[in-house]
């Protein structure tokens, strides 16, 4: 099949969205298919079109106008007229123009998460329940989504690891370790401000603190600890000692991949759920305050989870557009 992808920023841009994109694109095309990415030219030195990992990326200006935005994807409409599926990944409005021209093209879309907002706001719930009526199916990325924004999900996914060897059970937090690596955005919607107070309490204590990330609380952060920014490659933090603060699943992913032990805060219902229903949830340390995280530090879990693979969330993929267009592809 022919598939295109639509989304704000891809490779080599660093997050979770650009990460799920890419990594799902490189299994479609280990499965023969071919696979399209139609993206924003977020830095401009980069090619407007190029070839990495099997898939084709064309990139269009960075434009905040939409309009500007739908005159440029126009001038790409061929991508679009030739492919049998085109996906969205939180961006359907950009194909909003295309249900007129090509209104028995397949298109879907992926919900990546939420927008940072406390509650969420009516608008957002109303964005979404369009795009959702619109689409042909949709994924979910986290099964919270359905209760706070209202999406009937067709299938739910929490990401995936690469495939790698690494004997996780010599890895295991043992007290001692007095290092901390915070990964992640430093704003306030990934709790970072509760995070700073838990910290301030422990560099007292001895420990020493890395930020992977950055962000509003950048320089907050710099006082306990080196900010690094975000980094591409997380394995060189990972394979070292140390307790793995984290507030997103592909990072929690990867950290119990190591072996570490992974603590996380959460600041609202809407949080809290989504940390919850993370299906590796008995193996992370949650909490709903400073206090209840600086407990955690001294009971250490076994981590007992499941691993999934990018092969398999890419066969949700296929299997709902199979689904959902048979026997039209």
């Amino acid at each position: 099949m022919k598939i295109v992808f639509l989304v704000r920023r891809f490779y080599p841009a660093i997050g979770g969205v650009e990460k799920h994109t890419l990594a799902v694109g490189e299994e479609l095309i280990k499965l023969n298919h071919q696979v399209t990415v139609v993206t924003l030219k977020h830095k401009p030195n980069l090619e407007n079109e190029k070839i990495y990992r099997g898939i084709k990326i064309v990139r269009l200006p960075d434009q905040q106008n939409k309009f500007f935005l739908w005159k440029n994807l126009w001038q790409q409409r061929r991508i679009i007229k030739t492919a049998d599926i085109v996906h969205c990944h939180d961006v359907f409005w950009w194909y909003m123009p295309f249900l007129l021209v090509y209104p028995f093209k397949p298109v879907f879309s992926t919900f990546h998460g939420w927008e940072g907002a406390w509650p969420v706001p009516l608008k957002f719930r109303l964005a979404r329940k369009i795009w959702e009526s619109l689409s042909w199916g949709n994924i979910c990325v986290g099964d919270y989504l359905t209760k706070w924004y209202g999406t009937k999900a067709d299938y739910v996914t929490y990401g995936g690891l690469y495939n790698f060897t690494f004997d996780r059970k010599k890895n295991y937090l043992n007290g001692k370790v007095k290092r901390g690596i915070f990964i992640g955005r430093l704003s306030e919607d990934n709790g970072i401000k509760e995070y700073l107070k838990a910290f301030k309490v422990l560099k007292k204590q001895g420990w020493k603190f890395i930020f992977i990330g950055d962000g509003p609380y950048a320089k907050s952060a710099a006082k306990l600890g080196l900010v690094t920014g975000f980094v591409s490659n997380l394995r060189p933090y990972l394979i070292q000692p140390s307790a793995i603060f984290a507030a997103s699943y592909l990072t929690i992913w990867e950290a119990l991949g190591y072996g570490r032990q992974v603590y996380t805060l959460y600041q609202n219902p809407l949080k809290k759920e989504y940390l919850e229903q993370f299906p590796a949830a008995p193996s992370i340390h949650i909490s709903g305050s400073v206090q209840e995280l600086l407990t955690q530090l001294n009971q250490p879990r076994p981590v007992c989870c499941q691993f999934p693979s990018w092969l398999e969330v890419a066969k949700i993929y296929l299997k709902l557009w199979q689904e959902k267009t048979a026997p039209s592809i």
